[in-house]
Order: C-alpha cells, then sequence, then structure tokens
C-alpha cells in the first residue's frame, strides 16, 4: 500500500519514531556530566524549542520561573512562550520520572493543551 513500509508503518509513524529515536539518542550523548549535560543539551536544542540563543546559554533558573508563570491566553497563543513552557515540563519530567524524552514531550503538550483549554485559548 503506498505510503507504508514492508512492516506496515506508514510514514507518519516512521517519522515519529525517528523524532524519537532523534530526541533519545540526543539526549544520552549530551548527558555525560548531569549538570553540565543538562546545560549542554538546553544550549544545543535550545533554539529548536523557542529558547534564543541568550536564553539557551543560561537555563538553570529559566524553567522554574517559567513553569511557575499563570498559564494565560497570551502564552497560549506566544509561539516561543507555549514551546519554552513545552521544553521546561517535558526536561522537569524525564528528571523526575526518567522517562524517554520523546514521551515527555508528548506528555507536556498534552498537559499545556489541556492548561490553555481552561484559560479559554484552544491550541
Amino acid at each position: 500500500m503506498p505510503g507504508e513500509d514492508e512492516k506496515g508503518l506508514t510514514d507518519e509513524e516512521r517519522c515519529k519514531i525517528a523524532w524519537e529515536i532523534g530526541f533519545d539518542e540526543a539526549m544520552r550523548t549530551c548527558l555525560g556530566d548531569e549538570k553540565k549535560g543538562k546545560e549542554t543539551a538546553f544550549k544545543s536544542a535550545g533554539p529548536l524549542l523557542g529558547f534564543t540563543e541568550s536564553e539557551s546559554n543560561d537555563v538553570s533558573g529559566k524553567c522554574s520561573a517559567i513553569l511557575e508563570k499563570a498559564i494565560t491566553k497570551d502564552l497560549c497563543f506566544d509561539f516561543r512562550g507555549i514551546r519554552q513552557w513545552v521544553m521546561c515540563r517535558a526536561w522537569e519530567l524525564w528528571e523526575k520520572e526518567r522517562i524517554r524524552f520523546g514521551d515527555a514531550i508528548g506528555r507536556a503538550w498534552d498537559e499545556i493543551k489541556d492548561k490553555c483549554r481552561g484559560a479559554g485559548a484552544y491550541i
């Protein structure tokens, strides 16, 4: 069938698996020393996920502040702001629960969608 491989996976399923493998491999590569690794991971991935280069260089206290902010419509519709929240929450889930980073990002998106819905913003 067009769009499926020999194992019956669709293009979308293969793409999702590739991203999950990529995130997991990046986390393994970045995290030698946990403290230094965290900074390296954010510095490298930060710009892809909504942080400016200078924000990516100084992440330690930023995530706590980002996650403590109230979830408002403005935040929900802010392209960079919402991605920063998702990245910080995913990191928190990954650290506390030791789940795959790709799964943590998925959960963080699910959580922020619920929180935004509660604030009257549908994303």
